[in-house]
């Protein structure tokens, strides 16, 4: 794996424009850095850094800049005047006369430097600056008076800049500013015994301990009795050598007892031998020592939180607050600890306090808005991130944080800017790098947060999280196998990192090792996705029955999902009134289920109801908009809470809320647990199977997916409306129907657009015998997993198994899927979960689709759409008879050509495709249920 330095020169030069444009000086000058560090000679990169140091009044930075400009173009008159102002602000006086002389030779009469060397002039007259020097200095590049044979600006000139530059390094170096004792130490030509130490305390004080550590090495050799560099070292020694480690922080507990860098040391070398005790015992007697040891409350407070011992934290929190009670560091770590302990409220109270005695504490603000955001509280989470922001613009952890909050309300494109700022501002953060690329995995641009995750691993391979986040970015590409290997990267830094145990479990289900999947998924159950995807499983799962996969339901759903809350409505009890209609989705976007959404929105009577739409669309688009012209009302809830949602709802007093997801992504389900609605529905379509909540009143579907005496498979009453309980609203751009393959082909192609999970043991057997039965047949497997060359030879190996040989399966990728579609001509339907909507486009592509009707209710959507076409007779209840259907059908070429040409009409004519009926009968279902309700109250 390697890194697209290209790309990242590109990311650099991007975010150095803007943070220059922005007048953002930090941003520009560690993105310039960057880019010098791969294009040394980069002129861009140069002018930026100099007109923002410039403008920030880093004038050695300045000076360092357009020196080197003026080097890679000497006759570029604006270098060399812009040279002069850098000097002037460093009252470099020397300097500042060679640069407007230059800028004079070049260019005679320059009213600037004119102006310029008028003002030195008089400046020398009163104060006499120059009076050491000759009377005329030489140019820039006239040979040095000193008689060095060297050009001025390489001697004398230098050598008086270079003065200059070691006494602002002293002074940056006394006041603690780290970032400037680099930016002047970059200009110096060689480096002293003593500057080459202040440059490793330099890089260790900001965190840069890979590149810290061999300097500090070098220091410790010339400076052995320094205490302060034989505790710096130890504490690097941790990353190298704990034993090193120890014996440095000893011998500097030794000299200086108490010293608290090496307690801090001496107490991680606890820690990795496995002595807690110790490690907590010398943490706590350096804070009774040394309660002005802000960092050693600090690292107690996270050695504590690490051992999950949340009680001693607080108590440790409370006293150093009594102890130092007007320390805002103090107070804000007391709030920040009750944050992370998902005591907002209480976390919020110390955070106040610390802002009441530092009232630009800019980390008690943007952690007052982490507070809010954990409570899914995102308007007031931004109204805190943007006042810390304001106090500290460089403020990095500040801006990952406001990205989070953009990213969870699906504002993709301000999340991706405050997240290249953060990496503008600290670009070897690797986390920041990882939080850029789930905003580009969200927006689906795969290549590029391919890319950014490269960047992040490279700066630090040891993360968990990064590998397992390259690994949902294989895996949302298709590349399975790779998505694969970086799970299990990710386990093999971290074997106890749990979150990857859920892509795990999404790959095993893509080889059909469902079992394994949901085994895996157990340990992860507190966490949504987990639930959601172990739902989705077991609906797949060949060898259990509608009540056993209820049981899971029931289990997961009584342990993690909301109680409900809401008991009165405020609603009028008119059943024949206009009803207030609500659906909660996060498919109001392109997304297959909006193909179905439509038809019932678009056509819906807004005299008989006002429709209400919840959105948990986390990326809108141009389906989004027109959704929104079919509600009456549009509430925007990504990023809410479950809890705000629902007040909304009541607010809006909703009579029939309609769940149009089921247990899919985003989905608003754990909000209808809190039963914010009189009426709630589920309708098959989102999910084809129950939400196994008692608050949602009713699963919608019809008597094809729901026969009689499957109630005990659902939590929710079934009401079958008459069918279809759906409309299809076709693709605008599928083509028109092509000619029958087999006519050409003298064969007959089989062929299915399932996704993986379906293809189980029973499904490979039943088509392999098909496939026997049907001389000569083919059979095409096409969907985006089989883009994976791993999967696909697994798949063969599985049909081999059943004596189908290689060359009669033909396994791919084709997007948009109707040249597949007309390749084929019988499709096949999966079972016991039948497919959705690819049935609609082999039905519209004049394909005939066989169908073996299974559990209700995942397992007879195939019945529902032939049943709704007109086609029942293709519907069949055992695997002997759907066999012998298909057969059937194969042996029949003539007949064959004649569906195909015929069946799109038949199916436009059909109750399948007349959105306007179906939305009447929609209407006409919700008008019973609010009359039963307001008849016979709730029926559960």
């Amino acid at each position: 794996m390697s890194v697209d330095t290209e790309w990242l020169v590109d990311f650099f030069r991007r975010q150095a424009r803007l943070g220059f444009e922005e007048g953002d000086y930090t941003r520009t000058r560690n993105c310039c850095s960057e880019l010098l560090r791969q294009l040394p000679k980069d002129r861009e990169a140069w002018q930026l850094l100099g007109e923002a140091a410039l403008a920030s009044h880093d004038s050695v930075t300045a000076l360092r800049a357009f020196d080197q400009l003026l080097e890679l173009e000497p006759q570029n008159v604006d270098y060399a005047m812009k040279l002069g102002q850098a000097s002037l602000q460093a009252q470099d006086w020397p300097a500042a006369i060679s640069a407007f002389d230059q800028v004079l030779a070049l260019q005679p009469e320059h009213p600037g430097a004119l102006e310029a060397l008028q003002l030195i002039g008089q400046l020398q007259a009163k104060l006499d600056i120059l009076g050491q020097l000759p009377a005329v200095l030489p140019a820039r590049n006239a040979p040095c008076f000193c008689g060095s044979g060297l050009k001025y600006k390489k001697c004398c000139l230098r050598k008086s800049s270079q003065q200059l530059v070691q006494q602002r390094i002293e002074q940056a170096y006394a006041a603690g500013e780290w970032q400037q004792v680099l930016s002047l130490i970059s200009d110096l030509e060689s480096l002293s015994s003593r500057e080459q130490l202040v440059l490793a305390l330099a890089r260790y004080q900001l965190g840069q301990r890979d590149r810290a550590y061999p300097l500090l090495k070098s220091a410790r050799r010339e400076w052995p009795d320094d205490l302060e560099v034989a505790a710096a070292l130890a504490d690097l020694e941790l990353d190298h050598d704990v034993a090193t480690a120890q014996r440095l922080a000893e011998l500097v507990l030794a000299a200086q007892p108490g010293q608290w860098r090496a307690s801090l040391v001496l107490a991680a070398v606890y820690a990795r031998q496995g002595q807690a005790t110790a490690a907590e015992a010398t943490l706590r007697e350096l804070v009774r020592l040394d309660p002005a040891c802000d960092t050693a409350w600090q690292r107690l407070s996270n050695f504590l939180r690490k051992s999950q011992r949340e009680q001693d934290e607080a108590l440790l929190m409370r006293e150093w607050t009594q102890r130092c009670p007007d320390n805002p560091t103090a107070w804000f770590h007391r709030g920040m600890s009750a944050v992370l302990a998902a005591r907002g409220d209480e976390g919020r109270g110390y955070l106040q306090q610390a802002l009441a005695l530092d009232p630009r504490h800019h980390e008690a603000q943007c952690w007052i808005g982490q507070s809010y955001q954990n409570e899914q509280n995102p308007h007031r989470a931004l109204e805190h991130l943007m006042l810390g922001l304001q106090i500290k613009p460089d403020y990095q952890v500040g801006w990952n944080m406001l990205g989070g909050v953009y990213h969870s309300v699906g504002r993709q494109h301000e999340a991706e800017g405050c997240f290249m700022r953060a990496l503008a501002i600290t670009p070897d953060q690797a986390e920041a790098w990882n939080n850029l690329a789930n905003t580009y995995l969200d927006a689906r641009l795969l290549d590029e947060a391919e890319r950014v995750m490269h960047v992040g691993i490279s700066l630090n391979g040891r993360e968990p999280n990064l590998w397992n986040n390259l690994g949902n970015i294989l895996s949302a590409a298709k590349r399975i196998s790779e998505a694969r290997e970086a799970y299990q990267k990710a386990l093999d830094v971290a074997p106890d990192y749990r979150p990857v145990l859920i892509n795990l479990a999404g790959v095993e289900a893509n080889f059909g090792n469902l079992d394994r999947a949901i085994e895996l998924l157990r340990d992860v159950l507190d966490t949504a996705q987990a639930r959601t995807n172990t739902f989705f499983f077991a609906n797949y799962h060949a060898d259990w029955s509608g009540e056993q996969v209820f049981a899971i339901y029931q289990d997961i759903i009584e342990r993690f999902y909301p109680k409900r809350r809401y008991f009165d409505y405020a609603n009028s009890l008119e059943p024949k009134r206009r009803l207030r209609i609500g659906y909660i989705s996060p498919d109001f976007r392109h997304h297959v289920c909006a193909l179905f959404i439509e038809p019932l929105m678009r056509n819906h009577d807004h005299h008989k109801v006002e429709v209400f739409a919840y959105s948990l669309v986390r990326l809108e688009d141009q389906v989004t908009e027109r959704f929104m012209g079919y509600a009456d009302h549009w509430r925007h809830c990504v990023g809410l809470s479950n809890e705000l949602v629902a007040e909304q709802i009541r607010a809006d007093r909703i009579d029939i809320l309609i769940d149009l997801a089921g247990h899919t992504a985003n989905n608003g389900l754990a909000c209808l647990a809190l039963k914010p609605a009189p009426v709630q529905v589920s309708w098959w379509m989102g999910f084809a199977f129950g939400t196994g909540l008692k608050a949602v009143d009713y699963f919608l579907a019809d008597e094809q997916m729901l026969p009689p005496g499957c109630e005990n498979a659902f939590a929710e009453q079934l009401w079958r409306m008459p069918g279809p309980a759906v409309a299809y609203m076709p693709n605008a751009m599928l083509p028109e129907v092509s000619p029958l393959p087999a006519q050409s082909n003298g064969f007959i192609t089989f062929g299915s657009l399932t996704r993986p999970v379906r293809l189980n043991h029973r499904v490979i057997r039943v088509w392999s015998e098909l496939l026997k039965r049907v001389a000569n047949s083919r059979l095409i497997l096409d969907s985006s997993a089989f883009d994976d060359a791993g999967l696909c030879e697994h798949y063969r190996h599985k049909f081999a198994e059943q004596g189908i040989d290689a060359s009669r399966l033909e396994f791919g990728y084709t997007s948009p899927v109707w040249d597949a579609l007309g390749k084929m001509d019988i499709a096949l339907d999966c079972f016991p979960h039948n497919s959705g909507t690819t049935l609609y486009e082999s039905l519209w592509m004049g394909l005939p689709v066989v169908t073996l009707r299974d559990r209700p209710s995942m397992g007879r959507v195939g019945a529902l759409i032939l049943h709704g076409v007109g086609r029942g007779e293709w519907c069949t209840d055992s695997e002997e008879e759907y066999l012998a259907k298909l057969v059937e059908l194969a042996a029949d070429s003539v007949r064959l050509a004649e569906i195909r040409q015929g069946l799109r009409e038949e199916m436009r004519a059909s109750a399948l495709c007349d959105g306007a009926d179906f939305a009447r009968r929609m209407e006409q279902t919700y008008q019973q249920m609010w009359q039963r309700y307001c008849e016979q109250g709730e029926q559960q």
